[in-house]
């Protein structure tokens, strides 16, 4: 066998082990302050089954567990550090240190030292162990490896520079986190074929977008391919309605291209 044939035969084998999300399912919508909507984290699935868990904020294990009653996340990617996008990390700590499970992190390099610091008092009194004998953290810059799949990470404008960061898994679909508009980002990197998941309620501020905001900083074609989350109420519905763009509702699966 030539080397030729030997690295077509690899490529071949890695090709079959490639495993791609073909549907998001947002366990929760809301903004910070929106009990009922819950914290915004999405869960993208494959064939049904656990791919990817994005976020994990204070209700989002709570509601994983309507989804998948007697399984906890495996993977988790976590966008930026506010509370109600990590403030079940503690939880789901605890959950699978008892059963014995580890759970692999992927976090944005330049947010590990931060994330180690809220977690670092995180323990079981019981087990002379902390949470990064649970916890297998992966940082990541670019981009990261997951099932074969390539995704990228980009950072986004929420709040400080490089203190939230968007995912991207090219062809399939692009995911905002909490950010302001990000044009000079989405016109580059993604395709017309993608979904786009984008922060949105209907009033932007100084760290998430508005309707106006989306409508004003992104062509048409561009605005045909949003998906919002992070709304405050189910009444924000209406006026997502009213200017053309489509929303996520919690626990309402979304196919993916």
């Amino acid at each position: 066998m030539t080397i030729s044939d030997a690295l077509t035969q690899h490529f071949e084998v890695q090709s079959k082990h490639i495993i791609r999300p073909d549907t998001a399912l947002f366990l929760g919508v809301g903004d910070a302050s929106s009990e009922a909507l819950g914290n915004s984290a999405c869960l993208l699935l494959h064939k049904s089954r656990p791919w990817l868990l994005i976020d994990c904020g204070h209700d989002t294990l709570n509601r994983y567990k309507t989804v998948l009653p007697d399984e906890l996340p495996e993977s988790v990617f976590i966008t930026h550090l506010h509370y109600d996008h990590v403030g079940g990390l503690e939880q789901l700590y605890f959950k699978a240190a008892i059963s014995g499970k580890t759970v692999r992190l992927y976090v944005p390099a330049l947010l590990v030292t931060q994330l180690c610091a809220m977690l670092r008092y995180t323990k079981l009194a019981e087990l002379k162990s902390d949470v990064w004998h649970t916890f297998i953290l992966h940082p990541v810059s670019e981009y990261f490896w997951h099932q074969g799949v390539k995704v990228g990470v980009y950072p986004v404008r929420h709040h400080a520079p490089n203190s939230a960061f968007g995912l991207h898994i090219s062809g399939v679909m692009f995911y905002s986190g909490d950010t302001r508009p990000i044009p000079e980002l989405l016109l580059h990197v993604t395709s017309d074929s993608e979904i786009i998941f984008h922060d949105c309620a209907v009033k932007g501020n100084p760290s998430h977008s508005g309707i106006d905001d989306l409508l004003r900083e992104y062509p048409s074609k561009l605005v045909s391919q949003l998906w919002v989350y992070h709304y405050h109420s189910e009444q924000d519905i209406r006026y997502f309605e009213r200017a053309g763009i489509k929303y996520v509702t919690a626990l309402s699966p979304i196919n993916l291209p």
